[in-house]
């Protein structure tokens, strides 16, 4: 019996990374603070594959730092560009398992932050990890 594939939306998403993450900007190395990462604007989607078990999503986020207010802080009064300093976007593509038949999905995926001058996307990695248990 085939149960083919089921594409869906992604309607809500909002992690927090409490420890944050160290930025390099110029030779400094600089706390991020807390991050906060939430779907940005509609394209959040993804397909269960129920034949495979395998599930494949991409989520359009914004990731926003408070603890880089600061950084921000100086490139403002230094009259940068507002789009500098803005929360910036990313899309991860994450792919998982399907387990027991139930839904529940466990995924990891690998992210690209947008365009962002302050950021080099060659050089500034995201990556979601699996959940152990």
């Amino acid at each position: 019996m085939s149960y083919g594939q089921l594409p869906f939306d992604v309607v809500d998403f909002s992690v927090t990374v409490e420890e944050g993450v160290k930025v390099k900007w110029q030779g400094r190395e600089i706390d991020s603070g807390r991050l906060t990462i939430k779907l940005d604007g509609p394209g959040s989607q993804g397909v269960i594959d129920y034949d495979t078990g395998k599930v494949n999503v991409e989520f359009r986020v914004r990731i926003d730092a408070p603890g880089l207010d600061d950084l921000f802080g100086i490139l403002d009064d230094m009259g940068a560009d507002r789009a500098i300093t803005a929360p910036f976007g990313a899309v991860i593509r994450s792919e998982g398992n399907i387990f027991n038949n139930d839904h529940a999905l466990r995924l990891a995926g690998k992210g690209v932050i947008n365009e962002h001058r302050l950021f080099d996307p060659n050089e500034t990695k995201l990556e979601i990890l699996a959940p152990t248990h």
